[in-house]
């Protein structure tokens, strides 16, 4: 969970992580809204929300 060494693993400095980071994290919120509004009406975003997915774990295992 706590790795003191993860900037230095990933070659990749800080400011560059929390971008990412960030990019990614409002990529997730944007899911979850889209997820949410799936659950009360499943007839739209029916597959928006598992194509989004696929195409964050590509963009992660890519890096």
């Amino acid at each position: 969970m706590i790795n003191f060494n993860h900037l230095k693993e990933t070659k990749i400095s800080y400011l560059k992580h929390g971008v990412r980071a960030l990019y990614l994290s409002s990529i997730l919120i944007f899911i979850s809204f889209i997820a949410f509004i799936h659950a009360f009406i499943p007839f739209i975003f029916y597959d928006t929300v598992s194509s989004l997915i696929k195409d964050i774990n590509k963009e992660i295992q890519q890096a």
